[in-house]
């Protein structure tokens, strides 16, 4: 299972990365004015959610698997929680350009949940192979 860890890991690193990068080139392309200083961290938040995502679901397997999809659950509502946090503090502390905020917080949201799925699959599959 350490072998599937690292490879999510680098794999989930490699994604956000690129995504970050892309995500930068397009909004700097598309809204050149409007560039708001909050944009490194929407990636960050979501490569932190991610790396803990996958430790944490890792670290359950080995304890119990059979309770892999109930912790799984857990962990979306506490990350959903924690992007409603995020968008809070972001509207009332610099309150301009909430809607381009908005969209793309919920463009890197949409992204993460894709990831996450794969992630969740793969460990998954893993279980399965292992039996």
């Amino acid at each position: 299972m350490q072998k599937v860890s690292n490879r999510l890991l680098s794999l989930f690193a490699l994604a956000m990365l690129l995504i970050g990068w892309t995500g930068w080139g397009i909004l700097k392309s598309l809204y050149p004015t409007e560039i708001f200083t909050w944009y490194p961290y929407i990636p960050a938040v979501f490569f932190l959610l991610g790396i803990s995502t996958i430790l944490i679901l890792v670290k359950n397997y080995k304890i119990e698997a059979k309770k892999l999809v109930n912790v799984y659950m857990v962990l979306k509502l506490a990350k959903l929680v924690m992007a409603m946090a995020y968008m809070l503090a972001f509207y009332f502390i610099v309150r301009k350009d909430i809607r381009l905020f908005g969209f793309v917080f919920a463009s890197y949201y949409a992204v993460y949940i894709g990831l996450e799925t794969y992630i969740f699959y793969s460990i998954e599959k893993q279980i399965k192979k292992e039996e």
